[in-house]
């Protein structure tokens, strides 16, 4: 049997989800970091999907794993999984990449259960060691420890990460071939899960992950009105608000979208602004890596301050307030 690495392209009507070329990335350093040859494939699934199988195949990979059918069409973790048991049994893929999306994060633990094998979920990294292992690495005790876990009996070795952990580069296109996976399983699968409707929410603003400018804000903003100064600052830099967990546990935001860390999203903007945030290992994992980082915080001693490039002093609805006020004079 072929030694296979595997990365799950999760599609909808837009595309390819981008966290496919991300994990694409890291699957290629983990196959040259391997002692043995290793194919890497990438396995998508969906109704209608012929022109997405087509550019995966020229994403880099060796081969491409697709199923099309009815009840592909929209996401149902029961037919989702039953093909990926499919491909699983079929071609036992020994190391299997899944992007912690809101559909991902349903899919991976899924497939543990199925195919009695582990899953690290939220993977801050992923390497290979000197023994040839498969090291996960995942944030523990509220991101305050990193921990390294091992699959070493079981196959395959599934992890989950989510989209912005690693940075995409495209790779060069090979002559890869595309393989329809078995239906068995599929056909046999019978759901009690029925899709009534689909609804789709345009984005509001510019996507955090594109925005050169975020201004971020903590459990320090102190209220749903001084919350609305990020809004309005991140309007007049023509960038992006996101938000610590606090802040969504206080109601001033109304859902996770924006959330920026280890359990939220990691971005890379040109620019961040953080306003009332302490600085928690889980958050500065998921913008530790922009460009420039100006933080405001009261506590002269707060975290926050060993990651920035500047540092503000001072009750953050003020000192935003003030900075408000400077840009529109």
């Amino acid at each position: 049997m072929e030694k296979r690495i595997g990365v799950y392209a999760e599609c909808n009507k837009n595309g390819i989800n981008p966290v496919f070329y991300e994990l694409l990335t890291k699957a290629e350093e983990l196959r040259k970091d391997l002692k043995e040859d290793y194919k890497l494939c990438g396995i998508i699934m969906g109704k209608n999907i012929s022109n997405l199988v087509d550019e995966m195949k020229a994403s880099g990979v060796d081969e491409v794993f697709f199923s099309e059918d009815d009840k592909l069409e929209v996401f149902n973790v029961d037919y989702y999984s039953a093909v990926l048991k499919q491909f699983i049994e079929d071609y036992q893929p020994e190391i299997l990449l899944i992007g912690a999306t809101a559909l991902g994060e349903e899919l991976a633990p899924t497939m543990g259960l199925q195919v009695n094998t582990g899953v690290a979920a939220h993977c801050t990294d992923l390497r290979i060691n000197e023994e040839g292992e498969l090291v996960q690495v995942v944030p523990a005790f509220g991101g305050k420890v990193l921990g390294e876990i091992f699959t070493p009996h079981t196959l395959p070795k599934i992890a989950s990460v989510k989209p912005g952990i690693f940075t995409e580069e495209r790779l060069e296109k090979k002559d890869a071939v595309a393989i329809e996976i078995d239906k068995t399983q599929l056909n046999a699968k019978q759901s009690r899960l029925k899709v009534l409707d689909v609804y789709y929410k345009a984005p509001q603003g510019i996507p955090m992950d594109k925005a050169d400018v975020v201004v971020c804000g903590g459990f320090g903003m102190g209220s749903k009105e001084n919350w609305n100064l990020l809004d309005e600052l991140a309007v007049l830099l023509n960038g992006a608000v996101g938000c610590t967990r606090p802040a969504i546990d206080e109601g001033w935001v109304p859902d996770e979208e924006n959330m920026i860390g280890t359990s939220g999203r990691s971005i890379r903007p040109k620019v961040y602004i953080g306003a009332g945030i302490s600085g928690a290992t889980h958050h500065l994992c998921g913008m530790k890596d922009s460009g420039v980082i100006i933080s405001i915080n009261k506590d002269e001693s707060a975290e926050i301050f060993n990651t920035s490039d500047y540092k503000i002093v001072g009750d953050a609805s003020k000192v935003l307030k003030a900075i408000i006020e400077e840009i529109k004079a």
